[in-house]
């Protein structure tokens, strides 16, 4: 299967913490390791706002079907057969922010 770049914004089979159901969500690829895993944090158009989720202003443009918050926090690694398509993808000014909240994560 292809690199997926990061940026990219996927639709996949995001599992629930028992490891059985899962929901179909939109994540945004944070890393392809190229070892069949991706390394996502989650996609959601419930609207929070804490310091570490990003609004997306120009959310269909990047292939969303409904405006949506990028949960940086929420990261998780996954099989990449459970990716199902590729929506779209972010621009450079949204993925600096993503890097930057990212960065302040494993900082504190």
């Amino acid at each position: 299967m292809n690199v997926v770049d990061t940026g990219t914004i996927i639709l996949l089979n995001f599992p629930y913490t028992d490891g059985i159901n899962f929901k179909r969500r939109p994540a945004l690829v944070l890393k392809d390791f190229g070892d069949g895993d991706l390394l996502v944090c989650r996609i959601t158009s419930k609207i929070y706002s804490s310091p570490f989720d990003i609004y997306l202003d120009d959310w269909s443009n990047f292939g969303l079907l409904l405006p949506s918050v990028i949960r940086v926090h929420k990261m998780a690694t996954l099989e990449k057969d459970m990716m199902n398509t590729i929506m779209g993808k972010i621009d450079e000014t949204v993925l600096s922010k993503v890097k930057l909240l990212y960065l302040s994560i494993v900082d504190s």
